[in-house]
């Protein structure tokens, strides 16, 4: 039980990425004064939570409306998270180019809410954790739990982002994004062989 907790939780803070995010956070708010910047890191937060949560809790019902079984959702979902954990660790600078939105917008919601960190990887990342089909509501308020905790760790980082920035530097943050999107890259190999396995029905230790 603790192993799976653990493992859920290293797998949404690294899908959100909060310390990768914190030079983006920079860059869209720099012209702003500290006030502003905390209101703008406090919206991001909030639409953030409401997007993940509404997907932890429909997501279930959409993929059994849509006949989706388990080992089809773990193999699509893994393979697309996987996808992603490789962007990370070749195209880490990619993150930190045209990061602003069109004049007008609220860069709270786009593009730092969404997609840097509400991004389709995390709203399918949300659902697949769940195990659609199976879970129950106890699982659900636990990953639901887990994600207020990292969303709650990412507004924090957000407001300390100047200092986080300057000790760690352009290098850190690189460094931190490559090593988690090996992590997550890993973690989404891991759910593709266990949806094979059980397309298979392959016994446990097969997997």
């Amino acid at each position: 039980m603790f192993r799976e907790l653990l493992q859920d939780a290293i797998t949404l803070f690294v899908i959100i990425d909060p310390i990768g995010n914190v030079p983006i956070f920079l860059a869209l708010t720099r012209h702003l004064d500290p006030p502003a910047r905390r209101k703008v890191a406090g919206r991001a937060i909030v639409a953030s939570a409401c997007v993940l949560l509404a997907f932890l809790l429909v997501g279930q019902h959409l993929l059994a409306a849509l006949g989706i079984g388990l080992p089809a959702f773990k193999i699509a979902g893994g393979v697309v998270v996987f996808l992603f954990g490789l962007q990370m660790v070749f195209e880490t600078e990619q993150k930190n180019k045209d990061v602003h939105g069109e004049a007008g917008h609220d860069i709270a919601i786009f593009p730092l809410a969404f997609p840097m960190i509400a991004g389709p990887a995390s709203m399918l990342t949300v659902v697949l954790l769940t195990q659609p089909g199976q879970a129950g509501w106890a699982q659900v308020c636990t990953i639901a739990a887990l994600l207020v905790a990292i969303l709650g760790l990412t507004w924090v980082l957000f407001l300390r982002a100047e200092p986080i920035q300057r000790v760690l530097g352009r290098a850190g943050s690189n460094l931190i994004s490559r090593f988690l999107g090996m992590l997550l890259a890993a973690l989404a190999a891991q759910t593709v062989l266990g949806g094979l396995a059980e397309f298979f029905h392959l016994p446990l230790d097969a997997r």
